[in-house]
């Protein structure tokens, strides 16, 4: 079985969280780091939710917002992402963040909460933590 990039960002989110800097070597790392900061972001959110529907509640209106890509002001990540060269290209990579951002958000209420419905403490605790000193606004 193979893993594809989200679940290598999900699975290692708690190890990678920790780190001040992030060597890029690839596309799929600038992808990773992006999807950190991502799940940092979403956990934040979810943070005070304690149970399953209040999270899913959260993390669907997080889906819904608008937010910026490279190029627009509020991108954390300005020179990491090379700019959209045309309105088709800009709409295309909005696209693309967004379905990765819905993928994301699914699979991470899978391991934030319990099958019980409650919280794990053991994700959440990593809601506080800061990825190379970065934070997405939530």
């Amino acid at each position: 079985m193979q893993i594809d990039i989200i679940d290598e960002a999900i699975n290692f989110f708690r190890a990678n969280v920790l780190f001040r800097k992030f060597e890029v070597r690839s596309a799929a790392d600038k992808l990773l780091i992006y999807l950190t900061l991502y799940i940092n972001m979403a956990l934040k959110r979810i943070e005070a939710c304690k149970i399953e529907a209040e999270g899913i509640k959260v993390i669907i209106s997080l889906g819904l917002e608008k937010f910026p890509i490279p190029g627009e002001p509020g991108f954390p990540l300005g020179g990491l992402f090379s700019l959209p060269q045309s309105k088709k290209e800009a709409d295309l990579f909005r696209n693309y963040l967004k379905q990765v951002r819905e993928e994301t958000s699914g699979r991470l209420m899978g391991r934030v909460y319990r099958p019980n419905g409650t919280p794990n403490k053991w994700w959440l605790a990593f809601a506080k933590k800061k990825f190379m000193n970065i934070m997405l606004p939530f």
